[in-house]
């Protein structure tokens, strides 16, 4: 268009025209966006739809579409020119210009008069020096002079910026998705089967892709990583491209920004398949392809979904070209990304990042302290041992801190160090900093770190999956617990035979059990003996009390349930243990609200192991085994029942003995001794565990305060503390023929 002339556009004239307008405009939207090309296409698309528009004449109809359609193309042709504005250089702002001028002037200043020497084919002395001052703003680039010196023909300081901040624009451009080629692989630890299938599967897809065509196979076309943060799946996938020696092109980018999403996608993957064979990545999958309903979805998620779809069916019809793009993402909330990307052509395979177990704990430590110097005391088992629950990143960090603790600068002995600490606050008060210099020989790292440094900064640490419900493996171990044999022997025999030799129960055919329920009168030890169970397996154990799960939320107290499975499944063996799991699973036929009954659904899915299941076991407890649901009791559930009764006299005896060894540091075993008789007397029938606990502790307060009136007195407990503890307790069971009663009927 010649210059000065303005292009004259098309406007909605009448009201006939801005309702053709609204009705085509839903009709490309309800069509896949596609717009109208002809009159006949628009006019018989109005005509099978159910607008009002129908009964208008065909000749006033059509003008009208007529317009519709020019209106239309301008907008698409003005959408295509801010799409390119958007890319070229922004114009020049005046505070810019304000600067430029500023920084000109203050040039000037500093001119050396000699300069001012102009000849005649040279600009005048003054337009001379503004030419320079400009151009020198502009590094890199050449003078207006000698350009004009030259013979060739300037375009100006304004152009050259222009052309600066075109080139600053078109550097942001590329950084929306980044093409990586990785050269080091990073140092991984406790992934090694992970690792190794992950990487033979990228071999096959990405090196050996021809074996695929020739024997017409359908190749894998994404991989989704899934596992809590910290696992080292970014790390995992970096180095499978380093190995194969792929280019790496992330994706979020172009995700994190919806207005230039379609053509920024569009230009990583032309990217991917110009640089193929290669890998397509996306971070944190469920930040950018969240379902409908969680916390991170929002309205340019479909978006993202479809495009992402678009691209890698366009992936699919290069089938036969050479080389091949592997999409690969990861996620620490599988939960919570769309269920459509985890169909067919999308991400096909999903591989679950487990919760490193001890095995695992142990090599990633070797890993990172390497290259460390530990000192003599340092035992990696022993931290890989009260490190469960710790993830890849949070090992790395306690290694870092414990190295910092041990890097602190200390001085030679005791002594020095009250000297050096006065010295030093005295040198700080005053200012004099040739102490400090002075002092530096004197000083010196503890280089090598202790298994102290270690234990200090494990002691104060709380890891993430700790505050999702995780617990330390219990410290309870079958000599704290006493008695119980019947239970012990059925627990040996459900739990802790399959997690220690599963291959053994899979020769004779027996599957692991679903669940065990330990019911009987409260006090009786059905908590202590669950954490002795997972003291023994040496499994994760996760704690639930019931009114945890429940939630006032419509479908939150079921989801709940789901991801608390999904944590147990991430971290196999693991042991679910409910207290009081009544309270969550009463009978539905009796409970007063629905979301009752849609937690007892959950947890009966959940249980029939819709999912696989292996490697969870659950272990409930309950006083009142009538309030749970009958479907949750069933076999391939709560299959297996045990009793827990009150102790007999004997039992009583390991009990206190069992209470009284946790308590005192080696006792004598006079004392040990003596505890026959307090547990067999007449006054503790009908005691529980937890109240023989209660015996124990009144004896010891009758103890203390017998020494505190004469410290010269014996510290250990004699018969009058047991008589006075015996006079003062009674049994908390009330009616312990009643669960006898139940037990015959169940």
């Amino acid at each position: 268009m010649p210059p000065g002339m303005v292009k004259s556009r098309a406007n909605l004239r009448s009201r006939i025209e801005r309702d053709v307008y609204t009705v085509l405009k839903q009709l490309e939207t309800a069509n896949g966006c596609s717009p109208f090309k002809t009159i006949t296409t628009a006019y018989d698309a109005i005509q099978r739809s159910n607008s009002s528009l129908r009964r208008q004449k065909k000749r006033i109809l059509e003008d009208a579409i007529d317009r519709v359609l020019l209106v239309r193309k301008q907008e698409a042709d003005d959408s295509s020119d801010s799409e390119a504005a958007i890319e070229e250089a922004e114009p020049e702002k005046p505070e810019d210009e304000r600067f430029l001028l500023n920084r000109q002037m203050t040039k000037l200043w500093h001119q050396d008069p000699s300069d001012n020497k102009a000849v005649s084919t040279e600009p005048s002395p003054a337009k001379k020096r503004r030419i320079q001052a400009d151009t020198e703003d502009i590094p890199g680039q050449t003078s207006a002079v000698e350009t004009v010196v030259n013979g060739n023909v300037s375009e100006g300081p304004s152009s050259l910026l222009k052309q600066d901040k075109q080139q600053t624009r078109k550097t942001q451009k590329a950084s929306r998705f980044t093409v990586e080629h990785v050269d080091e692989e990073v140092p991984l630890g406790g992934l090694g089967e992970v690792y190794g299938d992950l990487l033979e599967h990228g071999c096959r897809l990405l090196r050996f892709a021809n074996y695929y065509e020739e024997n017409g196979w359908d190749r894998t076309t994404g991989i989704l990583l899934s596992g809590p943060c910290g696992m080292g799946k970014r790390s995992l996938v970096k180095n499978v491209a380093s190995m194969l020696g792929v280019p790496l092109v992330s994706l979020n980018g172009c995700l994190e920004d919806p207005e230039r999403m379609e053509k920024s996608m569009t230009e990583a993957f032309d990217a991917a398949i110009a640089q193929a064979p290669s890998i397509v990545f996306i971070g944190e999958i469920d930040q950018y392809m969240s379902k409908t309903g969680s916390g991170n979805h929002n309205e340019h998620h479909f978006k993202a979904i479809r495009l992402f779809t678009q691209q890698m069916q366009r992936l699919k019809h290069r089938r036969g070209e050479d080389g091949y793009v592997l999409a690969m993402a990861t996620t620490s909330k599988i939960a919570d990304v769309d269920q459509g990307i985890l169909k067919t052509g999308l991400f096909e395979v999903t591989k679950q990042l487990k919760i490193p177990d001890y095995e695992a704990r142990r090599d990633i430590l070797q890993t990172v302290t390497k290259k460390k110097t530990l000192a003599e005391d340092v035992d990696l088992g022993e931290i890989a041992r009260i490190t469960h629950g710790f993830v890849a990143a949070e090992l790395v960090l306690i290694t870092k801190l414990a190295t910092e603790l041990a890097a602190k600068c200390i001085s030679e002995d005791a002594e020095a160090t009250d000297v050096c600490m006065s010295e030093m606050k005295s040198a700080i008060l005053s200012g004099n900093r040739d102490f400090f210099s002075a002092m530096r020989p004197r000083i010196r790292p503890r280089a090598p770190v202790s298994m102290q440094d270690f234990k200090s900064v494990i002691k104060d640490f709380t890891p993430s999956l700790r505050k999702e419900g995780f617990t330390v493996i219990p410290n309870v171990t079958w000599d704290q617990v006493g008695a119980l044999d019947k239970a012990r022997k059925q627990l040996h025999m459900s739990i802790i035979g399959p997690i220690k030799r599963p291959q053994v129960y899979k020769e004779f055919g027996l599957k692991q059990t679903a669940g065990i329920l330990l019911w009987g009168p409260p006090g009786c030890g059905k908590t202590l003996v669950a954490q002795a169970i997972a003291n023994e397996a040496k499994a994760s154990f996760i704690l639930i009390n019931g009114p945890e799960l429940l939630n006032k939320y419509v479908g939150e107290s079921e989801r709940a349930v789901r991801e608390l499975f999904q944590r147990a499944r991430s971290s196999t063996p693991c042991i679910l243990f409910f207290d009081e799991i009544d309270s969550i699973v009463p009978p539905r036929a009796n409970s007063s609200t629905d979301s009752g009954a849609r937690v007892v659904n959950a947890l009966l899915t959940e249980l029939d192991g819709a999912q696989d299941r292996t490697g969870v076991y659950v272990i409930g407890t309950t006083n009142r085994p009538e309030m749970i649901d009958e479907a949750i009791l069933r076999p391939g559930r709560l299959g297996v029942q045990l009793f827990i009764d009150l102790p007999t006299p004997s039992e009583r005896v390991d009990i206190l003995r069992a209470i009284y060894r946790t308590c005192h540091e080696n006792p004598s075993p006079v004392a040990m001794e003596s505890l026959s008789s307090v547990a067999q007397d007449p006054r503790c029938t009908n005691f529980s565990g937890a109240d023989l606990s209660g015996l124990h502790a009144k004896a010891a307060e009758s103890a203390l305060e017998r020494w505190m009136q004469d410290e010269t007195s014996s510290k250990e407990m004699i018969e009058a503390d047991w008589e006075f503890a015996l006079a003062n307790t009674r049994a908390s069971v009330r009616d312990p023929a009643s669960y006898r009663e139940r037990d015959m009927i169940i």
